[in-house]
């Protein structure tokens, strides 16, 4: 018996030192440290993250893009901090990850672009968390608008903003959503609180490592996909290229209503809001892909919403036309080789088209 405790305890010893040694190991390496998302409730309705805080970011288990990020006093990304009564005018940036742009250095993204343009005579702030669809942008407008009194709001729109809107498909705890009631959309909020486990793995980088980098937790669905009819599923715009009649129903019901009650939840004009549409990448760099003809869900959706928005006075830059002509010009790409968001070069040019395009010119 004392030799079976022994050989329990022997075993146990060794693995409690092997994972302190990868412990150890992985303080050294650029483990994606987290965002640290703070609690949504009633009292704090606004999903951000721990404020005034530099962290690593990194994708994948080798590492393979790793920046530098700091959250700022209200706990945005961003190295600017936010000033409510400052006298300057403010134009706001909202958007989901490709705002967020944690894998982008600050310099280079659209709002520090944009923001280094009107120094001197105008700020530039972002709102945005990643996994964020239409339906929090308008919590994010009103936000920006209520608290920080904005004059101007800049929406960058995505392939998975429409349906991700919608609380029968996503449920990502902190962000507002459309609910469907007796045929009618409902704007609610799905708190959150970061549980016991998510707290203390923070303070782990072996933990973090498995989960932010090795995404172990997404292991299980990724062997069903083997098995299952989702592996044959085509992504156009990081969303299903599926349609079905259900979805576009959905879709469309979450724009009208997203196009509703930006004016009415801000007290801004259309006029004074743009959205900067994403195009189809990174399908329309191939010559024999005509994007007019594309039968992808994003494709469909994206049109839908230029239209809609257009009609109704909101100003819109299709980025589509826009990156199919810089990249016959000069060959360039405007995504990351490992990761489908834009790069450096993606953001200079939505910042290039925002500043032609005017909608900042008149900011006093």
């Amino acid at each position: 018996m004392k030799s079976l405790f022994a050989d329990i305890a022997a075993i146990a010893f060794g693995l409690f030192l092997t994972l302190l040694l990868l412990e150890g190991a992985l303080r050294l390496l650029p483990v994606n440290e987290g965002l640290h998302t703070q609690p949504v409730n009633a009292d704090s309705p606004v999903y951000h993250f721990e404020p005034n805080r530099d962290s690593v970011w990194s994708r994948g288990p080798d590492f393979a893009l790793v920046n530098r990020v700091h959250t700022n006093n209200c706990g945005f990304v961003n190295d600017l901090d936010y000033l409510p009564d400052a006298p300057t005018p403010l134009a706001a940036v909202i958007g989901d990850s490709y705002v967020e742009a944690v894998m982008v250095p600050s310099k280079e993204t659209l709002q520090a672009r944009l923001a280094s343009d009107l120094q001197g005579r105008g700020r530039v702030y972002s709102f945005a968390a990643s996994g964020a669809p239409l339906s929090q942008y308008l919590a994010y407008a009103r936000y920006a608008c209520s608290t920080f009194h904005a004059d101007k709001l800049i929406f960058v729109v995505v392939g998975n903003d429409f349906d991700e809107s919608l609380f029968r498909y996503a449920q990502m705890p902190g962000f507002h959503y459309f609910s469907e009631r007796n045929g009618k959309l409902e704007l609610v909020r799905r708190d959150y609180e970061p549980s016991w486990t998510t707290r203390l793995a923070r303070h782990s980088r072996l933990a973090l490592y498995l989960l932010t980098n090795a995404r172990v937790q997404d292991v299980p669905a990724r062997v069903l996909g083997l098995f299952g009819s989702g592996r044959d599923e085509r992504y156009v715009g990081q969303t299903s290229a599926r349609i079905d009649a259900e979805r576009l129903r959905l879709s469309r019901m979450a724009v009208d209503e997203f196009l509703r009650l930006l004016p009415q939840e801000t007290g801004l004009p259309a006029g004074r809001m743009l959205f900067v549409v994403d195009g189809v990448r990174p399908r329309l760099y191939d010559p024999a892909y005509a994007p007019q003809t594309d039968d992808s869900y994003f494709a469909q959706m994206r049109r839908e919403f230029m239209v809609k928005a257009r009609r109704l006075g909101f100003g819109v830059i299709d980025m589509q036309p826009l990156f199919r002509a810089e990249h016959a010009l000069t060959g360039g790409r405007f995504e990351f080789a490992q990761d489908a968001h834009w790069n450096g070069a993606g953001h200079e040019l939505a910042a290039r088209a925002v500043r032609q395009s005017g909608f900042l010119d008149d900011l006093r």
